[in-house]
């Protein structure tokens, strides 16, 4: 499938990659590059979402904590019916939350699939490395996901020095004190 890609943007995607004169560097700086792009794309498309459904998260995290409790409140008080109607909402609100979050957490990487297809235009089919004592190879989709899990690693140690990211975890922190712990069994 041939994605329509603009041609001023193919243009500003592809210069990196021809820098270098090698062929492996221009691979490695340009998918470097591209993946540093689709990190801050991603981040500051999760702050977003962050920001605009803060609320409704943190509301659905309270309820399910709140249920949680009162679940074990019921069964340290003997009640078993009241702790398993009680741990039934609990463990859907769990569900919800888990989702939630998750669907939330994934507004992080929606830009790596776009750069995927549009490498997969450019290199599909070119070998760069060959694992020894098989016949297997790696090629673009390897050298774009290291380069793009390490800046996450550096990113994930950077970010709570950033004006936007302090403030989400400034919110998070907030919201974990005010609503307090689970309660264990």
């Amino acid at each position: 499938m041939n994605l329509p890609c603009p041609l001023w943007l193919d243009a500003l995607l592809i210069a990196p990659f021809r820098w270098p004169a090698s062929p492996y560097l221009g691979m490695w700086l340009g998918s470097t590059l591209l993946a540093l792009w689709c990190l801050i794309l991603g981040e500051l498309s999760y702050a977003l979402v962050f920001l605009l459904q803060r609320r409704r998260l943190s509301q659905m995290q309270d309820d399910m904590v709140r249920l949680h409790n009162l679940s074990v409140d019921a069964i340290h008080s003997g009640d078993k019916a009241a702790y398993l109607a009680v741990n039934s909402l609990a463990q859907e609100k769990l569900g919800n939350n888990f989702f939630a979050t998750a669907a939330a957490g994934m507004t992080a990487i929606w830009p790596l699939p776009f750069a995927l297809a549009w490498m997969a235009q450019r290199f599909e089919g070119i070998v760069l490395y060959h694992l020894p004592g098989t016949t297997r190879s790696l090629g673009y989709v390897f050298v774009l996901l290291s380069a793009y899990i390490a800046e996450k690693l550096v990113f994930s140690r950077l970010k709570r020095h950033l004006p936007l990211f302090a403030r989400i975890e400034a919110i998070k922190q907030a919201d974990r004190e005010r609503r307090g712990p689970m309660r264990p069994f």
